[in-house]
């Protein structure tokens, strides 16, 4: 649009300047004409005075005169033709001055409208731009206070995260002062740990000598007293009665024939008890185990019961007898534990025992 508002303007400005251009060329001929007009007018006005002042000597030169007036009237026919050029020249250039005015105004009108209608889009143009500019601008406001709005959160956010992480920092540090003491007591514990566990690895291993020595001598008492007897004797750890010594068949109650056997086992107990340490914890556990033949007219229900019963009835005697009964410990095997698997008679009555094991809690 200003680019054709520019194309008119110089245009108009060119057509002016072709009329200037004109006019001062018509001013120009008229200024000739009229001068020579004024020559033509001088040279007859000398002429005249010529005659006025020479009206003495006009009968003298008539002859002349004629000639004079001939010249004259010539004169005033190329005087009249001029007049008549000149005013023609003058209604050509008032007519081309008008043309050529009529043709600017015209003109004039034509570049108004075009002015008139560039102003026209122009200004539509620039009410549209302005309404565009202003919703971009309502726009770039909405997003500018969304983001001063983000950047206010974000800076809250950013604050409320450091006071964290202070925070956070602060009780890491509290937490490492900890770790470290706590590390520190751990280590010192372990070394006391350490130190206990010597002391307790030596004091077991003390103990256990204690006891192997206690279970030794006892045995080897037992195995003296015993030593002419098939029925009873020791076998590894284990002092072992046939339960043909001590009970009936499917009997759980001690024979008499039986309780002095256990009277000699409680005996070498009490012998060799006060060389027991009070803290030494030696526990005598009897053990009763069966054959795997059924149990027929008992009233026990199953080999595991007989052999818990017959156990605890050893026990029993063995608590009368004046063992403590901290010393002492009743267990039942039933028929699940044999030393010899046959399926012989002789097999089931090595499998029918009562053991006696010292051991520690």
């Amino acid at each position: 649009l200003g680019a054709e508002l520019e194309r008119s303007r110089h245009a108009l400005d060119e057509q002016k300047a072709r009329q200037l251009q004109a006019q001062d060329e018509a001013d120009r001929q008229a200024r000739a004409l009229g001068g020579e007009r004024d020559a033509l007018l001088a040279r007859a006005a000398a002429q005249a005075q010529a005659l006025d002042t020479g009206e003495r000597q006009r009968l003298a030169a008539e002859a002349g005169i004629a000639g004079l007036n001939l010249r004259l009237s010539r004169l005033q026919g190329d005087l009249e033709r001029l007049q008549q050029a000149l005013a023609l020249a003058e209604d050509q250039r008032r007519q081309d001055a008008e043309a050529h005015a009529a043709a600017l105004a015209t003109e004039r009108r034509q570049a108004a409208a075009t002015l008139a209608e560039a102003h026209t889009q122009a200004a539509a143009a620039l009410g549209v731009e302005h309404q565009r500019a202003a919703v971009e601008r309502e726009a770039a406001a909405a997003q500018l206070a969304a983001l001063e709005a983000e950047k206010a959160r974000l800076e809250r956010e950013r604050a409320a995260l450091a006071g964290r992480l202070d925070e956070q920092a602060t009780a890491l540090a509290a937490t490492q002062t900890k770790l470290a003491e706590r590390d520190a007591t751990v280590t010192e514990q372990a070394e006391r740990l350490d130190e206990l566990d010597r002391q307790v690895r030596l004091r077991l291993v003390e103990r256990v000598e204690q006891l192997s020595r206690y279970a030794s001598e006892f045995f080897g008492r037992l195995r003296t007293l015993f030593e002419d007897d098939p029925d009873i004797r020791v076998v590894g750890d284990r002092f072992v009665f046939q339960s043909e010594v001590l009970f009936g068949s499917g009997e759980a109650a001690l024979s008499e024939a039986g309780k002095p056997d256990l009277d000699k086992f409680a005996g070498v107990y009490r012998q060799l008890s006060g060389r027991l340490p009070e803290d030494l914890p030696v526990i005598i556990e009897i053990i009763g185990h069966t054959d795997r033949e059924p149990i027929r007219a008992s009233r026990f229900r199953s080999n595991w019961e007989l052999s818990t019963a017959r156990a605890q009835a050893v026990v029993d005697y063995l608590i009368r007898q004046g063992i403590p009964p901290q010393r002492l410990a009743a267990v039942g095997m039933g028929e699940f534990h044999p030393v010899d698997p046959a399926d012989t008679p002789e097999a089931f009555r090595r499998n029918r025992r009562i053991e006696l094991k010292i051991t520690s809690r």
